[in-house]
């Protein structure tokens, strides 16, 4: 085993220690702000990657394609591989203040219950428990600040479709044009169309997603440790967080089919129709119906969830033995 800085066996007077350089105040810096510089890494990384394949899910959610291959097939045919990437700018540019802010909520939230010790953290109900609630808190009120942006962006994904089904000539417009476009037509109240849905699939999904990552970490590293024993740390994580990314989102899916609904109508000037009545509408033709573009998400929430949570741990793990203290690196 590879001594760390500061181990009693390398003496001063010992041939092979060596002295450990002070710390700049750039490693100070990072390392205090370790967990926020970890999540813009991960976030960005897995946005970019994942953002094809989310854009696909909304089509799939508002137009009837034979496959998610024709979605695809048909998506480049028309706009090219830009198509896939339209509406990509507000992510990337919001995901600093997110996804900080979402930890922060989800760490803070889930450490004082157990300062409190209203939940103990020493069993999988109770890891769950916390993890879930300071995750429920973290998704609603980041609800507030994300939902028109999310709105913005579907607006921009499926611009292409409500103009085709229009009949009017399609005038691809940016991000900041989309968002005042919609401000201009609708003020901030239409900014935040679909809301209510927006909030209530975050609160419960976040919290699902924390909840369950918190959960299966538990089981391998503590509850099951014997059985993860010889398996990579790496492959866990992605494992976790590929599982707390898939579930999370299965069961909030329909949720997340009626907000998009419920908005494709307000673009694409349709008939108001209660998001009540869209489910009963949906729920009516069977489960296939209210899962329809699951697969891809699925697909996606693996994927990028799975590489998150990879990134998020390795970019961590780099900055504590590079820019910790003595006694935090590990060589």
């Amino acid at each position: 085993m590879a001594a760390v800085a500061g181990d009693p066996r390398l003496t001063p007077s010992s041939p092979t220690s060596t002295a450990t350089p002070p710390r700049s105040r750039t490693d100070e810096f990072l390392y205090e702000n370790r967990n926020t510089a970890a999540a813009l890494v991960a976030s960005f990384c897995s946005t970019v990657a994942g953002f094809p394949l989310d854009s696909v899910k909304s089509r799939l959610q508002v137009k009837r394609y034979s496959s998610v291959l024709d979605c695809a097939r048909s998506t480049y045919a028309q706009e090219g591989i830009r198509g896939f990437f339209r509406g990509v700018t507000i992510p990337l540019v919001t995901i600093t203040l997110v996804r900080t802010t979402s930890f922060s909520i989800y760490t803070w939230s889930k450490d004082e219950l157990l300062r409190r010790r209203w939940l103990t953290g020493e069993t999988v109900p109770s890891t769950a428990g916390a993890g879930f609630l300071g995750g429920a808190a973290s998704g609603l009120l980041l609800s507030v600040g994300t939902s028109a942006f999310e709105y913005t962006k579907i607006k921009l994904q499926l611009e292409y479709l409500i103009a085709m089904k229009k009949g009017v000539p399609y005038e691809p417009r940016g991000t900041v044009q989309g968002f005042l476009d919609l401000y201009r037509s609708g003020g901030f109240r239409g900014l935040y169309t679909g809301f209510r849905l927006h909030a209530l699939r975050d609160t419960l999904g976040t919290g699902l997603y924390f909840g369950m990552y918190d959960s299966a970490q538990h089981i391998i590293h503590r509850s099951h440790a014997d059985l993860f024993e010889n398996v990579p740390t790496a492959l866990t994580t992605f494992i976790s967080g590929s599982v707390a990314g898939v579930s999370s989102w299965a069961l909030i899916y329909p949720v997340d089919l009626v907000k998009a609904k419920v908005q494709r109508n307000a673009l694409a000037d349709a008939p108001y129709e209660r998001p009540l009545d869209i489910f009963r509408r949906l729920s009516a033709g069977g489960v296939t119906k209210l899962y329809r573009g699951l697969g891809i998400s699925a697909v996606r929430s693996v994927f990028t969830h799975g590489c998150m949570w990879s990134i998020l741990e390795q970019t961590r793990g780099v900055i504590i033995r590079k820019a910790g203290p003595p006694d935090a690196r590990i060589d």
